[in-house]
């Protein structure tokens, strides 16, 4: 609905209103004034009547005609006067302002008989109110006659001119007749200004009534109106002025109430959809550490195990060449050249036969025997075999451990190694000296019942961060470090299987081991256990 449309709703109906109350209002006003000028005009032709008789009883009573008659004529000839005249009981017009009336009978069903007449007996006496009649006249105007009613009083039957019964009741009329032109003319203009005022009132309330409802519904309206296009338009920050404490005014609150609302709605809807799309992506990025995380233990598993055939085949000639070597050893004399040789032939066998065992450590075949351990216990035995080697003096090692964590299972010797590798390789990162920091803390991990559920438990992990200042690890590299026999060191310096062998104790015991680096901003080694690990030793076929 337009606002045009509404107003005209309201003014329409609102003007028929107006213009019925304003012509009853009119109608009733103009009866009103017909009937109080009408009364004031039978009042003031009854009181002239009234003086008519006065002033004529003198006369009459010394039977002075020519006077009686002298004074009609002078009453008659005023403005106004349409006709003085008195008749008898007969009904003889005795004296009359127009002469012609002298002496002839008035009906007595005329107008000025009629109203003592009507009954069967005359009446002696005749209200005020019936004293008055209006009839037409041929030039079409009223005419207001009254009369008044001449009484046989004891001067009038003593009165020496004539001599009346003193029974008689009744001598005569006196019959005045009074022109209602003007007054017609007053009532005509009184009811022509009452309907053109009506009318004015009307249409002018009507423009007022416009007015306001232009002002305070219309353009509230066109505002919600206005507002409901840009919402719609897509603009949310459109605000709607509240002008009122009235129902618009609340309307407009609730307006800017549901456009906040609305925003605030919107707002999240962007937020969530952010928050699923970065979910989305982290996932993704889960997803595909997953399957390189599968692709990496499938290939360590066929690296294990055909490092577990090398070791096989290599151990039994290496513990001959051992076990023969020193025997030569110990026939051969002191400080002689075939026994420095025969040292070199040891130290070199004993090298491969710890390659060998690291081998084995990584292809799985050494046990596990996990017990409850304090991890804290673990990682300060490991620090001690190592703090007091030159290669820390240098270094500060800084300890962040979380109180009261719990104990988990694990196999200590294992762990340690893991411990040791790391400490070991974050020494070497920092020939220059550095910082060390090592942090334990208690985390909380979600896990689901199977891969298409909603995660349905909490996991209690522990999270042990190794972060040092060194070198760091070049990006094209730092993917190859859990790699077996990938090292970055010099050759014999390493053989490149210290990081694989922990990634494969980590797996063990259920957790994961991940690094982060920056060249030259040093490197940070993330490990996770669970609190409750439900790992097992892993099979032959893996």
């Amino acid at each position: 609905m337009s606002p045009v449309g509404l107003r005209l709703r309201f003014v329409i109906p609102l003007g028929c209103l107006l213009l019925t109350y304003g012509g009853i209002h009119a109608y009733l006003v103009a009866k009103s004034q017909r009937a109080l000028i009408r009364s004031e005009a039978t009042l003031s032709t009854v009181r002239l009547a009234n003086t008519v008789r006065r002033s004529t009883r003198h006369a009459m009573l010394q039977s002075r005609r020519e006077d009686v008659h002298q004074m009609i004529e002078e009453i008659g000839d005023q403005e106004g006067i349409e006709h003085v005249r008195i008749f008898n009981k007969e009904g003889v017009i005795m004296y009359s302002a127009d002469k012609a009336e002298i002496n002839r009978v008035v009906d007595r069903k005329a107008e000025a008989c009629y109203q003592c007449h009507e009954a069967e007996e005359p009446l002696t006496k005749l209200e005020t109110s019936k004293r008055a009649r209006i009839f037409p006249k041929e030039d079409g105007h009223n005419t207001l006659a009254a009369i008044e009613v001449i009484y046989n009083e004891p001067a009038c039957w003593n009165a020496a001119c004539h001599v009346h019964s003193e029974k008689q009741n009744l001598l005569g009329v006196v019959d005045v007749g009074v022109s209602m032109e003007h007054s017609d003319l007053r009532m005509a203009e009184t009811t022509r200004k009452a309907v053109l005022f009506g009318l004015a009132s009307s249409i002018m309330i009507c423009g007022l009534v416009g007015w306001f409802i232009h002002r305070l519904v219309n353009r509230p309206v066109q505002r919600l109106l206005d507002g409901t296009k840009k919402i719609a338009d897509g603009d949310l920050d459109c605000v709607i002025p509240v002008t009122s404490r009235d129902e618009l005014g609340h309307l407009a609150k609730s307006f800017n109430s549901m456009t906040e609302d609305l925003k605030k709605a919107q707002a999240e809807l962007h937020n969530w959809t952010q928050k699923l799309e970065e979910e989305v992506e982290n996932k993704t990025r889960d997803l595909r550490l997953a399957q390189a995380q599968v692709v990496r233990s499938e290939k360590l598993s066929s690296l294990g195990l055909l490092a577990a055939g090398v070791a096989h085949e290599l151990n039994s000639p290496l513990t001959g060449i051992l076990t023969f070597a020193h025997l030569l050893a110990k026939k051969l004399p002191e400080n002689s050249r075939e026994k420095e040789d025969i040292e070199v032939i040891l130290n070199e066998t004993n090298r491969c036969a710890v390659i060998i065992r690291q081998l084995l450590d990584f292809s799985r075949e050494g046990s596990t025997e996990k017990k409850q351990r304090d991890l804290h216990t673990v990682i300060e035995q490991s620090i001690s075999l190592v703090e007091n080697q030159a290669l820390f003096h240098d270094i500060q090692i800084q300890r962040e451990f979380a109180p009261d964590l719990p104990w988990i299972p694990m196999d200590a010797g294992q762990m340690e190694q893991v411990f040791l590798n790391l400490l070991v390789n974050a020494g070497e990162a920092m020939p220059d000296g550095g910082t060390l920091e090592i942090t334990t803390c208690l985390a909380t991990n979600s896990v689901a019942v199977n891969s298409s559920g909603p995660p349905s438990d909490d996991r209690e992990e522990l999270k042990i961060v190794f972060r040092d200042t060194g070198i760091g690890i070049p990006a094209d590299t730092i993917n190859k470090i859990f790699d077996p026999f990938f090292t970055s060191k010099d050759v014999g310096q390493g053989t490149g299987l210290g990081l694989a062998v922990s990634y494969g104790i980590i797996e063990r015991h259920g957790g994961t081991i991940g690094v982060d680096s920056a060249e030259g901003k040093g490197t940070t080694f993330t490990i996770i256990l669970p609190v409750n690990s439900e790992a097992t030793e892993p099979n032959e076929e893996r």
